[in-house]
């Protein structure tokens, strides 16, 4: 591949990091196979050598749009794909992802970004391994409690899509789900959704009683649950006075 070509290649690629966070990125570029899956799919599949230098070419770039600092432009990048999560954009918020994890491997938000967008495909298992590595990584006690949080509901997604005869397996992952929301909430009592997934949790474990316990609290703080929910608890064990 000459000079003109592999500049051509990463033309392509490339993302003006410092337009993305200015316009919100109006125009959604293309996104290739391989951008929707964590790190590129690595390490099983194998970057080829014009990758490896468009991967390069990207950093400089992108770094250069924040004064040379590789983590400013994986934070900003991480703040992109939260963005196009919350509009269920998951494929392009796994670009950024990926584009974020590029840039510092060793920043816990895009293995956070990669669990949330794995979880809303349906993929627990593989969302909890991104957010266990993102809570080895995690250096911020303030984000942590969210972590601890997102975690909790994948714990309890896992346990869901256990099959129920499986008694020993689906006690596990409650378990699991039941000790992440105590730690986060232990953490941090204000934050909401920490209650709200920790009483779906529970309505799901059958735990009637402790999921309307947990109801009261996130009240308390602001939360208004789907109708739908409250019926189906309500069908199940009365509001206690």
């Amino acid at each position: 591949m000459g000079f003109n070509d592999r500049l051509l290649f990463v033309a392509k690629r490339l993302i003006f990091v410092a337009s993305i966070v200015l316009s919100g990125c109006a125009m959604q570029p293309t996104i290739r196979s391989d951008e929707i899956l964590p790190m590129y799919g690595q390490p099983e599949a194998i970057r080829s050598d014009e990758q490896k230098w468009a991967d390069e070419e990207f950093i400089k770039q992108a770094a250069a749009s924040f004064s040379g600092s590789r983590e400013r432009a994986s934070t900003a990048l991480w703040r992109e794909g939260e963005e196009q999560v919350d509009r269920g954009n998951l494929d392009f918020a796994m670009k950024r992802y990926n584009q974020s994890w590029l840039l510092n491997p060793n920043n816990y938000r895009p293995y956070w970004g990669f669990g949330r967008v794995l979880a809303q495909k349906e993929k627990p298992d593989e969302a909890i391994a991104q957010l266990e590595r993102a809570l080895q990584l995690i250096d911020d006690p303030y984000q942590k409690v969210a972590l601890l949080s997102d975690r909790g509901m994948v714990y309890s997604q896992k346990a869901f899509y256990t099959n129920a005869e499986n008694k020993r397996e689906l006690a596990h992952w409650f378990e699991l789900a039941n000790a992440s929301f105590e730690e986060s909430t232990s953490m941090d009592a204000s934050y909401k959704n920490s209650w709200f997934g920790w009483a779906r949790s529970l309505y799901f474990e059958g735990r009637y009683a402790e999921a309307w316990v947990k109801v009261k609290k996130a009240r308390e703080l602001g939360v208004s649950f789907p109708i739908s929910f409250i019926k189906s608890l309500g069908e199940k064990m009365t509001e206690p006075q």
